[in-house]
Formats: structure tokens, sequence, C-alpha cells
């Protein structure tokens, strides 16, 4: 057998993978868990003295609660946050309660679940926030398992504690406005589909349009890809694929419906006159877009502030809510037409 090379660098990766345990199995075992059994404690104990492996005081400080670093992860598809209208908000919204809390923000960007994972267990923060909705449900369901207090933003599981918009509230309320505009052909894009939030608001939009006695056909369903021109993609699509236009679309987010725009000009059509348009989030740009973007809004800053108010509550150890909703609001501009026929 090989010498295993010690190594002062060693992560709690490499002892978990020498250990054949996971990451949150290293974390308990180091911080005297209780319901670790001993054979498994003292084999993370010998993986941690073959590789060389030592807390640092940064861990020993998580201990006892006195990092004051409270970390945010968010998959690294969507970075630089700095560049993420949608992210820039919440993350803003986040910092704005850690900074009255004298807490440090400490931003990471991930590519991996296991990423995730290391740094929930390495001691580095005293609570984690994380955000966005693409992370697996099996390492969730570690995150749930883990000793450091973990609150998800724009995303839920159970049995941790989530903060939400009503996003499939968000499509019903699309329908219900397109419906009124006078749509009758109607259409959905998204950048992906399976992104859980969109589909929650395609199941909306799907609810309103099938209780006013429409439908939406399959093929004016469409993904074009995680871009800014994923909407336009999903949009040529839906316009190849119907023998007559939409005359009403239901984007799952304003940067696709910015882009599905660009493809309904390109191909003769007028908006609002020939097909109404709507986004979801109400980002920056949304107003100041040519023409001026109508769209499902909702408090992205207030989503930041309330995940980050939940993680200082259960840091000093009072009951918060388990989910969280925040409520979603109807912006009429320039794409769309309201009941009346005005736009």
């Amino acid at each position: 057998m090989a010498a295993v090379r010690r190594s002062s660098r060693a992560t709690i990766r490499d002892v978990a993978r020498h250990a054949r345990v996971g990451i949150a199995t290293v974390s308990r075992a180091l911080n005297d868990d209780p319901g670790i059994a001993p054979a498994t404690r003292a084999r993370v104990l010998a993986a941690c003295e073959t590789l060389g492996f030592r807390r640092s005081s940064l861990a020993r400080g998580l201990k006892l609660g006195a990092t004051d670093n409270i970390g945010v992860a968010i998959m690294s598809r969507h970075a630089p946050v700095i560049l993420n209208p949608f992210y820039a908000e919440v993350i803003g919204g986040i910092e704005e309660v850690l900074e009255d809390a004298a807490k440090h923000l400490l931003i990471s960007s991930l590519k991996r679940g296991d990423d995730l994972l290391e740094l929930a267990s390495e001691g580095r923060v005293d609570g984690l926030l994380v955000v966005g909705c693409d992370v697996a449900p099996q390492v969730l369901a570690q995150l749930r398992d883990a000793a450091l207090p973990v609150v998800l933003i724009d995303n839920a599981f159970d049995g941790i504690t989530s903060v939400v918009i009503d996003h499939h509230g968000a499509g019903r309320q699309a329908g219900r406005h397109l419906l009124a505009g006078g749509g009758t052909r109607f259409a959905f894009v998204a950048e992906n589909l399976e992104n859980p939030n969109f589909r929650a608001r395609l199941g909306g939009f799907r609810s309103a349009l099938q209780e006013a006695g429409s439908q939406l056909s399959p093929e004016a369903v469409a993904a074009g890809g995680d871009s800014w021109d994923g909407g336009f993609v999903a949009m040529q699509r839906v316009l190849s694929a119907l023998a007559t236009p939409p005359d009403a679309v239901f984007a799952a987010n304003d940067p696709a419906a910015m882009s599905a725009l660009r493809a309904v000009r390109e191909r003769g059509l007028r908006v609002p006159d020939d097909v109404a348009l709507l986004g979801v989030d109400d980002i920056h740009l949304a107003a100041h877009h040519v023409p001026p973007l109508s769209t499902i809004a909702f408090d992205k800053r207030g989503l930041g502030r309330t995940g980050a108010s939940h993680l200082l509550g259960r840091l000093a150890g009072h009951d918060v809510p388990a989910l969280t909703v925040l409520a979603t609001e109807l912006v009429v501009r320039e794409t769309s037409r309201s009941g009346d026929g005005a736009r």
C-alpha cells in the first residue's frame, strides 16, 4: 500500500475522502456531536492525523460562535453577482441587515455541491445563506443535517428555513393580466425549464388560462439556454413552431422577456399591438427598457433582508418561520395592455 502524503494544506474534503464519510460527518465528528458513532469518530480523527489536517482557529471560533462571519453562497453560473441584476439586489438586502448587526459578509461563488458542503463544514462562518434554486436536493439534505445554521433564499427545502416569493401566484397574475388585455393565443418562454421557480411560474400561468377556458399548447412553451439570449432563442422556437404567432407571451423573468421582444420585432410584429409581453422580477433595467417592460414585481432587497434577519434570529436562539413567502405585484408599463384595452 502506498504511503499517504501528509500535508498541512489538507482540507476537510480530503479527510472525508480518506475516512470514507461525508463532509458533514467530518464536521460533526470534529465538533464532538454525540450522534456520531465512536468508530466513525475514531476513523475521522485517524484520517486527520494521517493527512496532517488541523482545524483552524476559525473552526474553533465557530464552535464558540465567535467568528462574526456570515457566508453567502451562490452557484457560479450566476457569477459575477455584481453584474447579475437580480442577485445584486438580493445581496444588497443581505448586506444592509448584516451591516446593522456588525457582521462580516463573505460571498462565495461555488461550482459544485461539494463546495457548498465544505463551506458549511470548515468553520469560516457562523451561519450560511444559500441564494438561488440550483442546489441539488441531496446536497440540501446534507445541509439540513449539518450543525451550521442555514437559510435558503429564493429556494425552499423541507427542514431548512426558507424565504421565497409566490412563484405560482406570479404565474397566475401573469395569466389573468394577459387574458384581461385580450390575449387569445398564449406562449411561455424561459432560459430553461428545469429551474423549479420557472416551472412554478409556468404552472400558475397554465392554471389561470385553464380557469378562463384557454390553454397553452406544448409548441408554445420553449427554453433557449442560460444566457441573455435565452429568451430570444426560445421566442424564435415558438414563432417557428406555431402556424399563427401568439398574441400574449409570458416570460419566466425580465431578461428572457427583453430578449424575446427582439425576436418578436425581427418577425415584424409590434409590441404590444400584435404581441403583449410580460416578464417577472422588475429588475432595474425593466423600467428603462425601450419600450418599458411590463412585469411581475416583488421586493428583491426584502428577499435578502428577510433571509438575513431569519439567520441572525436563529443564531440568537429565536424561533423563526420555517417558510416565508413574499407577495408579488403586477406592474403594467408599455409591453402589455390593461384590462380596459389601454396600455
